[in-house]
């Protein structure tokens, strides 16, 4: 029975192999990032060590010998497994994970609350929600999917309509008082007015509404961020110009009340998106299902 030999180091295959490939010395040491000398070094004490020349050493580089392609076919078979292994390990990390860019908003008022639902569909899958209000970059940022308020049409990402929105004027019960709902749209602006800066404002509604806009420019605040909006309308200070998909849960519960039966439905929806050829990975494909689904179930409830 032949006597086990000790291994040689992977730093000394490393070299090998590289010297192998590049049939010479100074590409192995730039692919390895070390000095000719080391990658010299490397070669000589490994052939020490199994007793063997490995290379031809000639003016023009290096050329395997018969033994060192005996020791080039086990060594590309190994990095190759080793490679493979690695590979199997990433994917089964990118199948058990998924990050979702959204809003803080969105995620706040929508999202967060409907998760449980989606942890007991799909117990083996962890969600990382990147809240972000600027759109993100899919293929610069370690981000595998996002919702999107536009109109669709982003270059190399594959994109899903989740659902169309519109905007509603709602109020906390106690600003509107004892006043009978739904409220014309005169009594609607005699309230204090607030809306968000990125969507149509009150003057649009009205023209919705088909009332007279009143001259000058309508009273009431802006805001950047539909929270902000939507916390102002909850404390009673204003009735609110906002995407029913934000306030879907306060008016279900009714923290707040539509006021008005008049919507302005918007031009933009809330798309899924993920980067081409990534909608078949399994755990974006469960997102963007139960995503699907979810919203369904939110437009057949508003």
């Amino acid at each position: 029975m032949v006597p086990a030999m000790r291994l040689p180091s992977l730093r000394a295959i490393q070299a090998f192999d590289a010297v192998a490939r590049h049939g010479g010395f100074s590409r192995a040491a730039d692919e390895l990032a070390v000095t000719h000398g080391a990658v010299s070094r490397q070669i000589r004490a490994l052939e020490q060590q199994l007793g063997t020349p490995l290379f031809h050493r000639t003016a023009k580089g290096a050329a395997l010998t018969g033994d060192g392609e005996v020791l080039f076919q086990a060594s590309r078979t190994a990095f190759a497994a080793l490679r493979n292994g690695v590979a199997d390990l990433a994917r089964r990390r990118a199948d058990t994970a998924v990050t979702l860019s959204l809003t803080t908003s969105l995620a706040l008022m929508w999202l967060v609350p409907r998760l449980p639902a989606f942890r007991h569909r799909h117990p083996e899958i962890a969600i990382l929600l990147d809240t972000n209000d600027a759109p993100v970059d899919l293929f610069e940022q370690q981000v595998d999917c996002a919702l999107r308020f536009g109109t669709g049409g982003w270059p190399g990402l594959h994109e899903t309509r989740l659902t169309e929105e519109e905007l509603v004027a709602v109020a906390a019960p106690r600003l509107i008082g004892g006043r009978s709902l739904p409220l014309s749209p005169r009594d609607v602006i005699s309230f204090p007015l607030v809306h968000d800066d990125y969507n149509p404002g009150w003057d649009r509604w009205l023209e919705r509404a088909g009332a007279e806009t009143p001259a000058g420019a309508l009273p009431g605040d802006r805001y950047l961020d539909s929270g902000v909006l939507i916390a102002a309308a909850l404390d009673g200070q204003a009735v609110a110009l906002v995407r029913r998909l934000l306030a879907a849960d306060d008016l279900a519960a009714g923290r707040l009340i539509q006021a008005s039966d008049v919507t302005l439905p918007l031009e933009r929806s809330l798309f899924f998106v993920c980067r081409a050829g990534d909608q078949n990975r399994p755990v974006v494909a469960a997102l963007r299902d139960w995503l699907l689904e979810s919203f369904a179930d939110f437009r057949s409830r508003s």
